[in-house]
């Protein structure tokens, strides 16, 4: 991603920029002691550089962080969130998988009707077909959890927004909140399907799919408001306003994003598993014009060490 003082396609505005942030503990680390445990030996098939991820922990961490950053935006801005989310053109998350976007602005969605005077009536509704209590619900939005402190106590599994959980759940039923998915965060949105967890790249990546359906679909974007939500595993989250500026199509036409996929190749399981175990699967991927990884040093003398360290150049075209 580049940022210029001129930009191309996105400006962005850090003056109104929400941001939040709390220590979370084991959530996502690497801790490399894990490899000498027998604990972990006796669950692990093979040798793994993935983060420590603790299920429901990661997802509520993930909401907490979030859900704040839009929020401390939002008073920035000074507007409120039913009135954002229907001006808006376009929201962007950081996207570790498909639905992971969409329970936060189902989470975001009914927090916004519980500070709103003039919803009751829809939350009302939302929480009678959850088959939880307005209160409980306006309660957890004045709340602040400690979610470390909650893995301490031995309670990381706990939700700490139950009654908004549920809500949310029940709001993604309704036909009106899926067509604001579908309008607000629909660009994009079934380019990045085809990817995994990216980490740092997720929320790139899905800018790069919106910008260049939105240049496809001949959608004019100059000085459409949008946002996009950063977060850092674990720990922190900021929520950005972002505005499309005059000539942005001639940036997204260069793009590509959907071109660069289009040489994938489907692995077999077999397949899968012997890439992680650092076995060399015959004809699976043959670099062209591009930099790729040309060789992992093996070296660990004393005078010299590249051991595991990978060299990088360019491999041209492949000839026919």
């Amino acid at each position: 991603m580049l940022v210029e003082s001129k930009p191309k396609m996105l400006t962005i505005d850090l003056s109104r920029a929400g941001t939040a942030s709390a220590y979370r503990g084991p959530d996502f680390r690497k801790p490399f002691a894990r490899h000498f445990l027998e604990e972990y030996a006796r669950q692990t098939k093979r040798m793994s550089d993935f983060p420590v991820f603790s299920g429901r922990y990661s997802t509520y961490a993930y909401l907490d962080e979030t859900v704040q950053a839009v929020e401390r935006m939002l008073t920035r801005i000074d507007v409120t969130a039913g009135t954002y989310y229907k001006s808006v053109r376009a929201l962007f998350f950081h996207r570790p998988y498909h639905h992971m976007p969409i329970s936060a602005m189902s989470f975001l969605y009914v927090r916004g009707l519980a500070r709103s005077n003039h919803h009751i009536d829809e939350l009302t509704e939302v929480c009678k077909m959850a088959g939880v209590a307005v209160e409980d619900v306006l309660a957890e939005t004045k709340s602040n959890p400690d979610l470390f402190a909650r893995v301490l106590e031995g309670k990381a599994e706990e939700d700490p927004y139950p009654a908004t959980g549920k809500a949310a759940g029940a709001l993604r039923r309704f036909p009106e909140f899926n067509n604001l998915l579908s309008e607000k965060m629909g660009l994009g949105g079934e380019l990045v399907k085809d990817l995994g967890n990216l980490y740092s790249a997720a929320l790139p990546a899905w800018i790069a799919a919106g910008m260049e359906s939105a240049y496809h679909q001949d959608i004019e974007l100059a000085g459409s408001s949008m946002v996009m939500v950063g977060y850092g595993s674990g720990d922190a989250a900021e929520s950005i306003p972002m505005t499309a500026v005059p000539g942005w199509r001639e940036a997204a036409s260069k793009i590509r994003f959907e071109q660069a996929l289009s040489s994938h190749r489907d692995l077999t399981q077999r397949e899968y598993e012997m890439l992680h175990d650092g076995t060399t699967v015959k004809d699976t991927f043959v670099p062209a014009d591009e930099f790729a990884i040309l060789r992992v040093g093996d070296t660990y003398e004393a005078s010299f060490q590249d051991l595991g360290v990978e060299y990088y150049g360019y491999v041209g075209s492949v000839p026919n």
